[in-house]
């Protein structure tokens, strides 16, 4: 009994590729985010996530056959407005150009008839590691795996919205991400990843071998050891970037930041 109390008294976490991605930007914005969970407190644009989830949520209906590429288009137009995205604005103060999100649909389409045998929006969780106070998972939710018709191989496909190619880690290691939750959990290796930038026409390839996952497993061990011994205490967690534009907790950062400030400056005060 005792043990099962303590068990369900454990703070829960999951390393996916976007938590990771974050601990890796602003260990303390992770914090905040995942362990503290506290409240946003700073406006972001919201526009680029809504459009980005409708082009998912599209493509998705599309590969499960749910409907057909005309019903995909109309259901673009219509939830379109339902999600007020001909009134969010950008960073520009401009709304989106849902012209370019229906040809961005068009080319998602078009990728998805190069597959069949389609897994749609595969949610995988994996136990990870624990001690006394925490419990670590690794999660991902996978766009797509599929069988490429011209290769006969099995692929994962990720659908971007971005406006540019990624040419940094993150997307590195999110494909990574993928590619060792898969192997984990099926005991197979996808022969590529393809990120397909839809608004762009643009795709990017990965290819890992079972050395890559190897390592990338050990970088997620050493990530949940950091994180298992900064515990619950915020001030061990490194403050990191938190200056970005998405950051919809900033001033929660500002505060602590101040905080330590503060503490730095009585403490070199004392030792005068």
């Amino acid at each position: 009994m005792n043990e099962k109390k303590e068990e369900s008294s454990k703070i829960s976490v999951n390393l996916s590729p976007s938590s990771l991605n974050l601990y890796y930007q602003s260990p303390l914005l992770f914090y905040l985010t995942y362990l503290a969970k506290v409240p946003e407190d700073t406006l972001v644009p919201v526009c680029y996530g809504l459009s980005g989830q409708l082009i998912h949520s599209c493509l998705e209906k599309y590969a499960k056959q749910e409907i057909d590429n005309s019903q995909a288009f109309l259901y673009l137009i219509s939830e379109w407005e339902n999600k007020n995205l001909h009134v969010h604005k950008d960073v520009k103060g401009n709304v989106l150009d849902k012209e370019e999100y229906l040809k961005a649909l068009a080319h998602g389409i078009r990728i998805i008839d190069q597959h069949e045998n389609c897994i749609c929006e595969e949610s995988i969780s994996l136990p990870f590691k624990e001690n006394e106070l925490m419990k670590i998972g690794l999660k991902g939710v996978i766009d797509l795996q599929a069988v490429e018709k011209e290769s006969n191989q099995l692929v994962i496909i990720d659908y971007k919205t971005s406006n540019k190619v990624d040419k940094g880690e993150d997307f590195t290691r999110q494909a990574l991400f993928y590619n060792l939750l898969i192997h984990k959990k099926k005991n197979v290796l996808p022969s590529k990843t393809n990120f397909h930038y839809l608004k762009l026409g643009q795709s990017k390839g990965y290819s890992f071998g079972l050395q890559d996952i190897e390592n990338f497993y050990k970088e997620l061990e050493n990530v949940a050891d950091q994180i298992l011994s900064f515990g619950k205490v915020m001030e061990r967690y490194p403050i990191g970037n938190v200056e970005g534009l998405f950051n919809s907790r900033k001033q929660a950062c500002l505060k602590e930041i101040e905080k330590r400030k503060e503490f730095e400056r009585l403490y070199n005060l004392i030792q005068l």
